[in-house]
């Protein structure tokens, strides 16, 4: 342990509290003015604050419930299912039974340290946590919970550099989503109205070009059939996409390994340069890519081959669009896992502009691909910057430079 810090169990530096839930048939308990916090609330926050729930609780429903009022500026830690999601409230709010809610001593510690120092130790809330039906984590195995505190000083300039990282990565995620608006919205203009046209003509999917064609799926496209032997030569040396490896929604391939490498047995289709690959199961996924190699991928995955006067992107940029994905998911089996057959494909129909115009459209919406990668890229950097920056400073494994003139913050 470093010097200058102590070691202390949770419930030493915090009051440890649950929360709970108003009858849910009594109407006089709920729609009121006061927060009611639930994991979900959490899990799909980004951010280490929050100010508003989904649900809100009245004073009636507060008295007659485990629900508890938690001041402001305390942290509420997921405690149940999801273990170890942290978050600060900016207003009082109570939570349901799956929190454990941490009211700080403030001459003890800082709420935007504990926030920290309680993500850093999720894995090992995760790992105590007990259950058969889902795991959570008691109170009693917080409350005795042992970590190492430097003095407030060190806790303030500690958060105050993660905040810092934290701001940094919100502000790229504001980047990529304003990106991803742009390009959805570029592919619905440019995959409809295309390039600088002034004619159009009204057709069964809306006005398109006067120089494009309409035309079915069946007509223009043809999915591979028969499959082979992944535990063949040269078949099992070649690289393997499956779901997995693609992307929902990017027309991204993510990692992958061969088909050995994998230990695949059951049989595979093979595709080539030529090649749209689309995952027929659960079409609201969106998952397209072109992967522009040879290989061979799993029997859920359907390699399309565009005829000649359709560019395998541009069939990429058609089959990622919101109509199509909104077409398969209308027509995939609402009986067990949703799929798409081949046959459903066939009606589709699709824009078709001349060669040219498919390459300006394919390089318009590729730019802005490009940018959201690249911030994509920069979020994974910072996510992995932060990382490290949590083992080195909350550890104590670095120090940060304390100037005697500096004060605690109130």
């Amino acid at each position: 342990m470093v010097s200058e810090w102590n070691r202390v169990k949770l419930e030493e530096i915090a009051e440890i509290t649950g929360g709970g839930t108003p009858t849910r048939s009594n109407e006089d308990y709920w729609n009121g003015d006061i927060p009611w916090l639930t994991p979900t609330d959490v899990t799909r926050n980004n951010k280490n604050h929050l100010s508003e729930t989904e649900n809100y609780i009245t004073a009636v429903g507060l008295r007659n419930s485990s629900a508890k009022l938690i001041p402001e500026n305390n942290v509420l830690m997921t405690s149940r299912a999801t273990i170890g999601k942290s978050i600060i409230n900016k207003i009082p709010m109570t939570t349901n039974q799956g929190f454990a809610n941490f009211i700080c001593n403030r001459e003890k510690v800082r709420s935007e340290y504990l926030l920290y120092l309680l993500n850093s130790k999720a894995k090992k809330f995760e790992q105590l946590g007990s259950g058969s039906t889902f795991k959570e984590i008691s109170k009693g195995e917080l409350k005795s919970f042992v970590v190492d505190l430097p003095p407030i000083i060190e806790q303030q300039k500690i958060a105050a550099i993660l905040s810092s990282v934290d701001e940094a990565i919100e502000k790229t995620e504001q980047i990529i989503e304003q990106t991803e608006k742009v390009r959805k919205g570029l592919m619905q203009q440019l995959l409809t109205k295309g390039v600088g046209h002034k004619n159009f003509k009204k057709t069964l999917i809306g006005n398109i070009p006067d120089s494009w064609e309409l035309k079915r799926f069946k007509d223009i496209c043809r999915i591979v059939n028969g499959q082979v032997d992944p535990k063949q030569m040269p078949y099992s040396h070649m690289p393997h996409i499956g779901n997995a490896n693609i992307e929902k929604f990017t027309g991204e391939v993510l990692s992958y390994k061969t088909a050995k490498q994998e230990g695949q047995t059951s049989g595979k289709y093979l595709f080539d340069h030529k090649h749209v690959l689309y995952g027929k199961i659960n079409p609201h996924f969106g998952k397209v890519a072109y992967p522009g190699f040879n290989g061979i991928c799993s029997a859920d995955v359907y390699p399309i081959e565009p005829s000649e006067g359709i560019l395998p992107m541009y069939l990429k940029e058609v089959l990622l669009s919101h109509r199509f994905i909104s077409y398969t998911t209308s027509v995939s089996g609402r009986t067990g896992i949703p799929k798409v057959n081949r046959k459903d494909l066939d009606p589709f129909l699709i824009p078709v502009p001349p060669l040219d115009e498919q390459k300006k459209i394919i390089d318009i919406i590729g730019n802005v691909e490009e940018r959201l990668k690249n911030e994509n890229l920069k979020q994974d950097k910072l996510k992995e910057i932060k990382q490290g920056l949590m083992q080195q400073l909350l550890t104590g494994k670095v120090r940060v430079p304390i100037d005697n003139e500096e004060v605690v913050e109130t």
